[in-house]
């Protein structure tokens, strides 16, 4: 680790506050005289700063969230062997710097009795330094498992996105192949209409949020295709009391699918109603399923994946086989 100058004074004032804690320490627990302050604060300078070290080494070898138990054992290991070794080895050679003792009678005379105030020394950093550790790693760990969330819904929302507008655009011209031979002047403001449909897409089809006046004026133009292909057979109301943002293509989708999914005829006419409120879009249409389906199920699926990354608000479907509702949040602009 490259050593700076900001670096340099704050563990100065670290080692300062922890030469005062040792200090206290022993004018709290023995006599007052500078060989015993120099042994005190020697001790609890080097448990402190050397236990530190130990632990932040081992930060980067065990990990916190995949091996918990290890990692705390391994550190409480490692924290006694080091306490040990340098509690003893600082006592042995104050009293020999203080004596004319030998070094080695000095070591043979160490007993257990005297390593009890530095191992609870011990246990009071390693508490403080093990539950730091394991905050910031779980936090970090948090923050990371957040963020995987958020890349993957916005990865799954891009992939949807782009299923919608090949669907759009395949019926679309279905429905004017069968126009051009059915009615030329229909054909014509269909493909008027059919463009501003298509401007629509291309000029929002990589936004998350529409404002809801932009999407129902696309909804017009896409509800007046419709209605020359399907005639009185088919009924669009929209009935606006509310302003937001949806998903683009969101409400088109939900009429599409109310044509797809059920018959459009003289005998049974399809009416889609949109009632907009203060914080809902709910779009209804009356059941008449058609024998067969073509349709992949994806549709709903994929409008429901949508609001998942955009809100925490949650899309609401009720089908009681008399009518189909959905209701959708209106959004709010982010940031």
């Amino acid at each position: 680790m490259r050593i700076t100058r900001k670096t340099l004074i704050r563990e100065l004032k670290e080692i300062f506050i922890i030469a005062l804690v040792g200090a206290l320490f022993n004018f709290l627990t023995s006599s007052f005289t500078v060989l015993n302050v120099a042994v005190s604060v020697t001790i609890w300078v080097s448990l402190s700063k050397g236990n530190g070290y130990i632990v932040d080494y081992l930060n980067t070898k065990i990990s916190w969230v995949e091996k918990p138990i290890t990692r705390i054992t391994v550190g409480m290991v490692c924290m006694m062997a080091y306490t040990i070794f340098t509690f003893g080895a600082v006592i042995v050679l104050f009293k020999w710097w203080n004596s004319n003792s030998e070094l080695l009678d000095l070591i043979r005379n160490i007993r257990f009795q005297d390593f009890i105030i530095a191992i609870l020394i011990t246990l009071i950093i390693s508490m403080f330094f093990h539950g730091r550790a394991f905050y910031i790693n779980w936090k970090e760990a948090l923050f990371k498992v957040e963020k995987l969330k958020n890349e993957s819904l916005k990865s799954q929302y891009e992939s949807l996105r782009n299923q919608v507008n090949p669907h759009f655009l395949f019926n679309s011209l279905n429905v004017l192949s069968e126009l051009v031979y059915e009615d030329q002047g229909k054909a014509v403001e269909f493909i008027r209409k059919m463009s501003d449909v298509y401007r629509y897409v291309l000029e929002h089809k990589d936004q998350e949020m529409v404002p809801l006046d932009v999407e129902l004026a696309f909804l017009t133009s896409y509800g007046f295709l419709q209605k020359i292909r399907f005639g009185d057979n088919f009924d669009l109301s929209i009935e606006k009391n509310g302003e937001g943002m949806v998903p683009p293509l969101a409400l088109q989708m939900l009429v599409e699918n109310a044509i797809k999914h059920n018959v459009v005829s003289s005998a049974k006419p399809l009416r889609v109603d949109i009632v907009i409120s203060d914080d809902t879009v709910m779009v209804r249409n009356n059941v008449q399923e058609k024998l067969t389906k073509d349709s992949t199920g994806i549709g709903l699926s994929n409008l429901k994946a949508r609001y998942q990354y955009l809100s925490d608000q949650e899309v609401v479907i009720s089908n009681d086989q008399k009518t189909f509702e959905v209701t959708l949040p209106l959004l709010k602009m982010k940031g």
